[in-house]
This record gives C-alpha cells, structure tokens and sequence, in this order.
C-alpha cells in the first residue's frame, strides 16, 4: 500500500522523462527497505540494546567500505558530474546526515528502550506531518490523488501495528461468530418443533417425522 501511495503521489505530479526514473528509484527504496525490516525481525527478532547497537555499527561499517565507493566510479566514469565543493550546500546535506542518523537511532534503539508500537506510530505521524509541512511552507496543493495517497500511505503503516497473528486471530473469530450463529439457528429450530409438537397435541393430532 506504501508503494502504491508512491505512485500515486508521482502521478499527481505528472509523470515526465525524469520522474519516471525518480518513481522508479523510490519504488525500489521502499520495497528494499520493507526487505530489510523483515528480514532484521526474522534473524534478531526482539534484540536487546547492546545487539541493537551492534547491528547499526556494523551497518554503517559495511556501508562505508562497499557503497562509499560507487559515487568515485559514477564520476570517473563520467555517468555524475560533481560540482563545485563550494557550491554544495553543506548545511543542508549536514543537517539531513544528522536528521537521518537520529532517525535511526531512535527506530533501531528506541524499539528496544520503549514499546515498537510507539515507535510505529511515531512513523505514521511523520507522513502527515510532512505534508502540513509541504502545505504550510511550500505551498503545495493538495489534489484528490495526493491525498488518497496520503491516506493509502498512513493506512499501509497502521497495517504495521496489528499483532503478529492477527490472521489467526481473525479467523478464530469469524468462526466463533458463525459457531454462535449455528447454535442460535439450532435453538430456533428447536423452539419451533417443541413449540409444533405441543400446538399439535393440544389440537388431538400426532405428527409423524418423515425419515
């Protein structure tokens, strides 16, 4: 559903050359980042702080020796183009290394210190909150598809929030319903029949069950 809110947040703003590229990269984000929460709770499951924080360590290590390379080969290989270091804006790439580090500092820590569903929900927050932000500063119009994205998105991340066997629960529960529903339907049938058998002996008649 978070993908499908992607999408659809694209094709309000017009697909073009470019942004079919941009979709196309944010796509595979976020299903690589889906892959990863998986498969982070299947092999650690519930860790505590110091495996936690192990985990991140070694994360980044990895990233610095076999990613931190390729923005070298980009440009040698003349597929980037690398301005001018005076022209980059430190601040703003500074500032987002330090939003992006909290960021995962506080989901990867913050599971284990406090309750995953508080975290979960700090997670859907953010996607409302990044759109007053894009409301209220950059004046962005919020059409019908921008907002059932928005929606999609926030009802994709609540999914998050129901237990680990919801489905089993779910289905416990329709076939209690339907195993109260069968004893209601017996009982009625039963009422009718004393009910039948007791009109008909006030009446001098004897009904015989047909087999």
């Amino acid at each position: 559903m978070a993908i499908t809110g992607i999408v659809m947040m694209a094709y309000a703003d017009g697909f073009h050359g470019d942004s079919i590229i941009g979709v196309a990269y944010a796509v595979g984000s976020a299903s690589t980042s889906a892959l990863y929460k998986v498969l982070f709770k299947m092999f650690l499951g519930s860790a505590n702080f110091g495996e936690a924080a192990h985990f991140v360590s070694t994360l980044g290590f990895f990233n610095l020796i076999f990613i931190s390379f390729t923005p070298v080969i980009l440009y040698f290989t003349k597929v980037e183009y690398w301005s001018p270091f005076s022209a980059v804006p430190w601040g703003y790439l500074c500032g987002v290394a330090g939003l992006w580090l909290a960021f995962n500092i506080l989901v990867n820590v913050g599971v284990v210190l406090t309750y995953p569903i508080l975290i979960s929900i700090g997670t859907v927050l953010s996607v409302p909150g990044n759109a007053a932000v894009d409301l209220l500063k950059h004046e962005v119009i919020f059409s019908v598809v921008r907002l059932g994205a928005t929606i999609i998105i926030c009802i994709g991340f609540l999914l998050m929030l129901l237990p680990e066997e919801w489905d089993e629960i779910t289905l416990r529960f329709i076939n209690s319903l339907k195993e109260k529903k069968s004893e209601d339907h017996a009982e009625d049938i039963t009422d009718s029949s004393v009910h039948t058998r007791s009109r008909s002996r006030a009446n001098g008649t004897v009904s015989i069950p047909l087999a």
